[in-house]
Formats: C-alpha cells, structure tokens, sequence
C-alpha cells in the first residue's frame, strides 16, 4: 500500500521536518549570458522525508504559509543560505546566492536584522547574498515591504522582483522599489517559442529593466530555443533545467569547480545600446519641446533621472563602460568611444542650457551636433552587431 503521508501534510509534520533538519535547500546555477559563465544560484527548499523522497515545495509550503510556518522555515533556510555562501566562497568568491522570501519576513524586521549581524560579523559579504520577493506579493503588501526593503538595498543586498510578467505590476510602483533585478516569469519565457505576444513581452520587459537601470534575469528556461531567444534580446542572465536543475550544496560546488561555460553573447546587448542611444536623443528633444511649449517651465519629471554634469549619464554608455568592455578588442567597439563621449557632453550642455532658459533656437548647431553622433554611435554598433553575428555562426 504506497504510503501518503505526506502528499497533505499537517502543521505538525512540518515543524517536525523543521526539527529533524529535513527541509534542506537545492541550488539552481544562475549563468551570465554575456560570458556563458556561471555567476550564482538561487536557493531553493526541498524536503527530505523520511522515506527518502525529496519533495517539492508546492506540497509543503501552502500548509506551511496558512498554519503561520513560513516565517520560521525562511529564517531556518536564510541561516542555510549564509553557511552555503561561506562554502561557495572558498572556489568562487564572486558569486552571489539569491533566497525567496514573504512579505511576512519583511514586516517583521526578522530576516533584515539577521542578515545586518551576519554582514556587521563577517560571516557575508553584502554581494554574496540577494533575496527575492515575488512581483505579486510587492503588488498586494507595497506600503509595508518597501521600507524593508530599502533597508536591505541600504546594506547592499540586491533585491530581485521574482515572477515578473504575471500581470500585477504598475510602471509607476515598479519604479519606486529599490530592485536590482527582474527575474521574468518561467511562463512567460517558456511560451515565448510558441507565441509572438510572450516573446514581446519579453523583448520589452529586457527592454524596460535596463531603462531602468536593473538586471534582467530569465527563469525556467528549459530548451535551446528559449536560450537562445534570450540572448538575442539581450537579457543578461538565465536559469533552469537547460542549464542544470537544483542540486544539493556539495553537488553545486562540484558543479562549480567543473567551471561549465554556456553559449553566450552580447550580440543582443548591443542591439539594446542602439535602442538606448536613440533613447537618449529623443529624452533631450523631449525637454527641447516641453522647453519651447512651457516658455521655460519644464515638468521635473523629464529632468529629475539625468545627473546634469555626470560621466556617462545614459545606459548606452553605462554599457559601453561596464559589460561592453569585454567587447573592447573588435574595432567596431572602440570607434564607440569617441563620438558616445561627445554626445554625453553635448547632451550635459544642452540639459543645462535649456533649463537655465536658453531659447531653444540658440541650440540648433549642438542639435545637429547631438545628431551626427547619434548617427555615429547607431553605424558602428549596427557593424559590431553584424560582427558579432558573424562570430555564432
């Protein structure tokens, strides 16, 4: 008679998994697909019964949640999570392992006041750890979490939204939490090799989140299409069953030290630069019009994202100066350099210009300056992108 006791747990048998140490965390490799690298994991919980199966989370953790267990078995894995980092340091120091946690463990200040004594003792350093939160549960607790969470974003922990693309999110809310990164839904990428619909949802959630100055991550990528699709579209880094499935910490340090190295480029990442520098040209005419329409008055909105005066103040040159570096050997790449740093003067001055009142006809030679070097940066990035194809095949 096969044994089911554990198909519906009770409250009971999972405090009793609690104490015999029986919920145990998997980890999921995370790859760059800028480098094909692995760069971390994601710690995931698994229970290990008693009669040597290991069990999903979906059959424990709705149990857990309604009879007020959740907290406890967080706090029990995050203090797993750190010791894991402290072993997955001694053959990566670089990497970063990312933990689920409820809005609950937030309001609470538990998991924030545990990670501080674990930062303010050495036992972690803030890169090593990141905590995700589904984009649901931001949407339906907002006011309480996002306090909490700037507390952690103030230590250095990175905030991942998790489950991005279900359906929940403002622009507007999404803009004022402290997020580094937006893991994008698995059912969003997995339907995205059957549907044109999923896959633009994809190509503009990448899109947004490095408008907005966060990392992409995709999740659930089970094949070689999916895979493949999210370099094109320039997302930056990818889990699932393609890559590896979760598996305990001494199988992932094995993992690690075998140093795999997964197809990537940036092919998609520079066909992002074109979008962001065109970007950037239409953010200055936006503040030439309003400029000219308003007599001088100018809503802050258009003003408030740009650091007037600061180095590389757009994201197509956050990108030629960070991960695009590693591109710095092809001659495309480097005929960037010159005409990106141009226009980041030129559009600094223009800025200041405009809002100290300047007419606007006053402008016309830095505007067609600002355009030549559009034109400039577009042509050598769309020779990269064609070199860079060339490469795959």
């Amino acid at each position: 008679m096969q044994n089911t006791l554990y198909n519906t747990p009770s409250a009971s048998q999972i405090v009793k998994a609690l104490e015999r140490d029986e919920l145990v965390m998997y980890y999921q490799p995370k790859v760059c697909l800028l480098t094909g690298n692995i760069l971390g994991a994601e710690a995931l919980v698994r229970w290990n019964d008693p009669h040597s199966r290991v069990l999903s989370p979906s059959v424990f953790l709705p149990q857990a949640e309604a009879s007020g267990l959740l907290h406890d078995i967080t706090v029990k894995l995050l203090d797993d999570v750190v010791e894991a980092c402290v072993q997955v340091r001694r053959c990566a120091p670089e990497f970063s392992i990312s933990l689920n946690v409820a809005p609950n463990d937030l309001i609470s200040q538990t998991i924030s006041s545990r990670i501080s004594s674990y930062i303010s003792g050495g036992s972690i350093e803030p890169s090593e750890l990141q905590i995700e939160i589904t984009e649901s549960m931001v949407m339906d607790n907002f006011d309480v979490v996002l306090d909490e969470l700037a507390v952690l974003n103030s230590m250095g922990i990175k905030v991942l939204m998790d489950d991005f693309g279900t359906g929940y999110s403002s622009i507007d809310r999404l803009s004022q939490m402290p997020f580094s990164a937006l893991k994008l839904d698995q059912g969003v990428v997995r339907r995205m090799t059957t549907s044109s619909q999923n896959l633009n949802t994809v190509r503009s959630s990448v899109a947004m989140a490095r408008e907005l100055g966060m990392t992409s991550i995709a999740e659930g990528v089970e094949s070689i299409e999916q895979y493949n699709i999210l370099i094109a579209t320039g997302c930056e880094q990818a889990q699932g069953f393609y890559i590896s499935k979760p598996m305990p910490l001494n199988q992932f340090i094995d993992f690690v030290k075998d140093d795999p190295v997964f197809p990537s480029s940036q092919v998609g990442c520079v066909h992002q630069a074109v979008f962001n520098v065109l970007r950037y040209r239409k953010s200055l005419l936006d503040i030439a019009v309003c400029t000219a329409l308003g007599k001088g008055k100018i809503a802050p909105s258009l003003t408030e994202a740009r650091n007037a005066g600061a180095e590389h103040a757009f994201r197509a040159a956050e990108w030629y100066y960070g991960d695009g570096q590693l591109l710095s050997y092809h001659d495309s790449f480097r005929a960037v350099e010159a005409p990106l740093s141009k226009l980041n003067d030129l559009g600094n001055a223009l800025h200041r210009e405009l809002i100290a009142g300047r007419d606007i006809n006053g402008q016309s030679a830095r505007l067609r300056e600002i355009d030549r070097c559009t034109t400039d940066i577009v042509s050598a990035l769309q020779r990269l992108e064609s070199v860079l194809l060339i490469e795959l095949t």
